[in-house]
């Protein structure tokens, strides 16, 4: 796999659903899959989530899914242009992380995702990537890439 190719950032998104969410990311989970497959990945998010908020700070979320219909393992990051009400309980999303790791997945690509999903728990970090302009928030993302 590409290093490269592991982050996909989507800065100023205008998704304003979970649904348009979860049918964007079962989109890049399996791109030139059939309608059932990406139907799975879509059944598999909510099915996460009803094991677990996916809220991981304040006004993020981080789905994530382990799945034999992933193609590629993928971190995909949405800044929203708006802020988002999820659900009953989670509103003013304005950041989702969504992690799509393929069943088997190489050692290597579980590390490096492992890597970015620990500085996620730093909260500056996070404020930082929740505030900084787009070319500052791409700068972010690969300083972190190239320490994990």
């Amino acid at each position: 796999m590409n290093d490269n190719s592991l982050f996909q950032i989507y800065f100023d998104s205008d998704l304003e659903t979970k649904e348009q969410v979860y049918d964007f990311i079962s989109e890049i989970a399996c791109a030139h899959a059939s309608f059932q497959q990406k139907q799975d990945i879509i059944h598999q998010l909510n099915e996460r989530e009803k094991a677990g908020s996916p809220l991981i700070a304040e006004h993020v979320l981080l789905p994530h899914i382990e799945s034999e219909h992933v193609i590629e393992s993928q971190i995909i990051l949405f800044r929203l242009a708006k802020p988002m009400h999820w659900d009953e309980t989670i509103e003013d999303i304005r950041m989702i992380i969504a992690i799509l790791l393929k069943k088997g997945e190489e050692e290597a690509i579980k590390k490096k995702m492992a890597g970015f999903t620990r500085s996620l728990a730093d909260e500056d970090y996070v404020e930082r990537l929740l505030n900084v302009e787009e070319i500052e928030f791409h700068k972010e993302i690969i300083k972190i890439r190239e320490e994990s």
